[in-house]
């Protein structure tokens, strides 16, 4: 498809011909209802048949002097994204950035603030540990990785950090927002002990699981391990369908391209990344 040939930086001219100088650009409010207008008329070559297009959230990036998007591409079996970044002055754009951040971890209240953490499951409920977020998917073997990576960090750090998760079934997973689904009413209906002791029981045994017998599975692997009743989680309630899309929809909102990815203190580590995440806890409990 052509919108994948724009793996380059490619820069274009959104309000008309101009050139880069050395003057500070002002910046402006940028719609991002316009973007998407310009978007559509400048590129409509590229945007795939039949799919509904709209476009995330405008949000600061940590390149000074740009913003950052994503332009998704919706259709009833996928979804396909398209990063940017913009210009404060909302005159140039750049399409499929990959950035490389030698600045160190850095603290993004501003981010943070834009998680929802209510009714969200987390390690522990320490006044002023650091906060980290992690937007994963059952089904996702990096996560499974990434699930144990967790652990060791929380056997190096115990009350120091807090772990949040948060779920992004993706949609190629077949089974994925099942499991976000049930542990979802575990964690609301038996607490945060009994959705860890699911998480890890899942992650355990996710060879095992398929689409169709997702709950045979779950019953099989749970019956001799958990004290809960956790048949009554196996139905797919809209109540936990809409927690879940409620936490994918914010994690596309905020930039989360893949799972795992985890955010400590509004500092985002793409993937199961210990060396990075490690780096950034060491750095905000110094600071």
């Amino acid at each position: 498809m052509n919108l994948f040939k724009l793996t380059f930086f490619l820069i274009l001219f959104l309000l008309g011909c101009d050139s880069f100088d050395n003057t500070k650009e002002k910046e402006t409010v940028l719609d991002k209802n316009k973007i998407l207008k310009d978007f559509k008329s400048k590129f409509s070559s590229i945007i795939p048949e039949d799919s509904l297009v709209t476009i995330s959230a405008i949000k600061d990036s940590p390149i000074e002097g740009l913003k950052e998007g994503v332009i998704l591409f919706k259709k009833i079996d996928e979804t396909q994204q398209l990063t940017f970044f913009i210009s404060n002055n909302g005159k140039y754009i750049i399409f499929q950035p990959q950035i490389y951040d030698f600045s160190g971890p850095i603290r993004n209240p501003d981010l943070m603030n834009l998680i929802n953490l209510a009714d969200v499951p987390s390690t522990n409920n320490t006044v002023g540990a650091i906060r980290i977020v992690e937007y994963s998917d059952f089904q996702c073997p990096a996560c499974k990785y990434g699930s144990n990576q967790v652990k060791r960090l929380q056997s190096e750090y115990g009350e120091k950090i807090t772990f949040y998760y948060k779920h992004y079934p993706l949609k190629q997973h077949k089974w994925a927002d099942d499991a976000a689904f049930f542990t979802s009413c575990v964690n609301d209906t038996f607490g945060q002990e009994a959705f860890w002791k699911s998480h890890d029981l899942i992650f355990d045994n996710q060879d095992q699981f398929n689409e169709p017998s997702f709950n045979e599975v779950v019953d099989s692997v749970f019956m001799s391990e958990v004290k809960f009743n956790y048949s009554s989680c196996l139905d797919k309630s809209e109540k936990y369908k809409k927690f879940v899309k409620s936490s994918v929809d914010e994690g596309v909102g905020i930039g989360i391209r893949s799972t795992p990815t985890f955010i400590v203190e509004g500092h985002i580590v793409p993937g199961a990344d210990y060396k990075k995440i490690k780096e950034a806890i060491d750095s905000f409990i110094k600071n």
